[in-house]
């Protein structure tokens, strides 16, 4: 199966379809900021690697694939595989001429290292809920409790948390892989993302998914708010948050090697 794949030109997010998504799960921005890359072959999904099995590096952005051969195309930057080289030992020590060779891919790549969760964040505002998928969770202090959280200004759900000040952010579990697809790839504004979801109230107002692992309530604080240009920063003060399930908890990179398979 022949798949197109559309690369976020923001944080590197790589989304299969016919079309690009109508908002980034990863940093929120939307589908005009997608570019197609080349099409592949939609792999099974991954596996263990055999041993001795060659492992191959992009020489643009040091994404490194498994396999008898190199990729058709990179998943990470879009190149072929003529910028694939066979990875050996020595080519994994850093040099001053890698530092030195450093470049935006590269960069993503590396940032793709940081491990990162993926959450459901939601606001109240006027009567009126929305949510929306997000990696930028984050705990600052432990006395008193805060944490920050960053929304693309142009979501539905900035508007509701710069307007009420308060959000709730439900923890997914490994399973929740199609609540990514509901809040990640659809704006708010044109569907009601909780039909048929269930959820409760938090104290604060904002809905709390009923299946999550575990939630946390947050109270911005006016004067900690950060303009970082495409995205607004929030600190904020955790109100309130309980364990919900013993789960394992939806990470980024999880969803990534897993998206593409089916569920029964």
């Amino acid at each position: 199966m022949v798949t197109k794949k559309w690369r976020c030109r923001v944080c590197g997010y790589v989304h299969e379809g016919d079309a690009p998504p109508e908002v980034c799960p990863v940093c929120g921005v939307g589908a005009s900021e997608f570019v197609m890359v080349q099409e592949e072959r939609e792999q099974a999904g991954p596996s263990p690697a055999p041993a001795g099995q060659k492992r191959w590096k992009c020489t643009v952005c040091d994404y490194i694939h498994t396999g008898d051969e190199p990729p058709k195309a990179c998943p990470l930057c879009g190149v072929g595989a003529e910028f694939f080289v066979l990875l050996t030992e020595d080519i994994q020590i850093l040099t001053p001429e890698a530092v030195s060779r450093a470049n935006e891919g590269t960069t993503r790549s590396a940032l793709f290292k940081v491990s990162y969760g993926l959450y459901v964040l939601t606001s109240a505002s006027g009567g009126r809920i929305n949510g929306q998928c997000v990696n930028t969770v984050a705990q600052l202090t432990d006395t008193p409790l805060t944490m920050a959280i960053c929304l693309n200004k142009r979501n539905l759900t900035h508007e509701f948390v710069m307007d009420s000040g308060v959000f709730a952010v439900s923890v997914l579990r490994q399973e929740d892989i199609e609540m990514v697809r509901r809040f990640g790839f659809q704006s708010g504004r044109a569907m009601d993302k909780f039909a048929g979801i269930e959820y409760v109230a938090g104290k604060n107002g904002c809905p709390i998914l009923k299946n999550c692992v575990a939630y946390l309530e947050g109270t911005v604080m006016p004067d900690k708010i950060i303009d970082v240009g495409t995205h607004s920063l929030f600190i904020a003060a955790v109100t309130s948050g309980r364990v919900v399930s013993a789960a394992e908890p939806l990470t980024y990179l999880y969803y990534q090697e897993n998206k593409g398979k089916k569920r029964i």
